[in-house]
């Protein structure tokens, strides 16, 4: 059996993202050639809890977590997150107060997501990136 990945955040606390209305549409845009055999992929943020369909229909479900005072993991680090200029809103400004956030996310056939975003809840803005299970990356900006 094939596994494929998962979007998420890596998810340690039950806390809801200050700012964050009750539900959000989150984009992921392919990075490599994992990625573009999935093809663009949108997920659905609604409290704490994420889905995130497949193209083939499998539905991955997990949690996310701000983590002030934290740092990123290797994922985030090796990708920028972390450093000045490396976490972005959608208009194109940087995000300059933002708190790490994480989610895993866990579907059918053990697929995984891992994703360390950047979140300002003071724009109620992020950026960062997520890997799947199958080597997929995407960049996630919201």
């Amino acid at each position: 059996m094939r596994r494929i990945g998962v979007l998420a955040l890596l998810v340690t606390s039950a806390l809801p993202l200050p700012g964050w209305s009750a539900s959000r549409i989150v984009e992921l845009s392919a990075q490599n050639l994992e990625a573009v055999a999935l093809g663009d992929l949108t997920a659905y943020i609604d409290g704490r809890t994420i889905w995130l369909k497949l193209k083939d229909g499998r539905v991955l479900r997990g949690q996310f977590e701000v983590k002030p005072g934290s740092s990123f993991g290797e994922l985030g680090k090796s990708r920028g997150i972390d450093r000045p200029g490396g976490a972005y809103t959608s208009s194109g400004d940087l995000i300059v107060h933002g708190k790490p956030t994480f989610i895993d996310m866990t579907g059918p056939g053990g697929a995984t997501v891992h994703c360390e975003v950047m979140h300002d809840s003071a724009i109620n803005s992020g950026s960062g990136v997520c890997l799947f299970s199958n080597g997929a990356e995407y960049r996630v900006l919201y």
